[in-house]
């Protein structure tokens, strides 16, 4: 059970990988982000995950996916997007306190 709980990998690194993967979504969710921040909205993760996994919201949105493979996005990949929105476009997004805070920059 210890070995589950120690930090031995990047929590962020599946983040990068699903926003390598899915560029078109990762996007999207830079563009709401910034508008629900110009708006006075706080920012959501969770929300943009949720809308890009169901195909009918992502068509209507003019999301176009390859081979019509669905967008796969894990709950545990919501708060690491977050930072990353947090780290490279400072929304605002929630998010709470993790050992990775104080990690540097990530590529």
């Amino acid at each position: 059970m210890a070995d589950q709980l120690a930090l031995t990998t990047d929590p962020l690194a599946d983040a990068i990988a699903w926003r390598r993967k899915n560029p078109e979504c990762w996007h999207a969710m830079v563009r709401w982000a910034l508008e629900d921040k110009a708006a006075g909205v706080r920012p959501s993760t969770d929300l943009y995950l949720h809308i890009l996994r169901r195909p009918h919201f992502a068509s209507l949105l003019g999301l176009k996916r390859m081979g019509q493979d669905p967008v796969l996005a894990n709950d545990h990949l919501t708060s690491s997007l977050a930072r990353l929105l947090n780290r490279e476009y400072d929304v605002g997004c929630r998010t709470r306190a993790a050992k990775v805070d104080g990690w540097g920059a990530v590529a």
